[in-house]
């Protein structure tokens, strides 16, 4: 696990700095771009053991702006079913 969480930190450390100057990945809409990394970063605290908030505040900042878009739902607003909690 310990690979896979560095790997995971390098990934989020390149689009924290990508989206600091930008308001989505690519220009001044949102595009595929935006919502395919999104669901990996949507996940809560408890569950993913990132606090994006803390530790990627340009993510936080570009995660905010999708919150904020018409139509936006979390995820388990949309996913049917009961929520799991992990076992680690």
């Amino acid at each position: 696990m310990g690979w896979l969480k560095g790997r995971m930190d390098n990934a989020f450390g390149i689009v924290n700095q990508h989206v600091v100057n930008r308001a989505f990945m690519v220009g001044d809409q949102p595009t595929m771009a935006d919502f395919s990394p999104c669901g990996y970063m949507f996940y809560p605290l408890e569950e993913s053991g990132y606090d994006v908030a803390a530790s990627y505040p340009h993510i936080h900042a570009w995660l905010q702006r999708l919150r904020q878009l018409p139509g936006w739902a979390s995820p388990y607003e949309m996913l049917p079913g009961e929520r799991i909690l992990p076992k680690w």
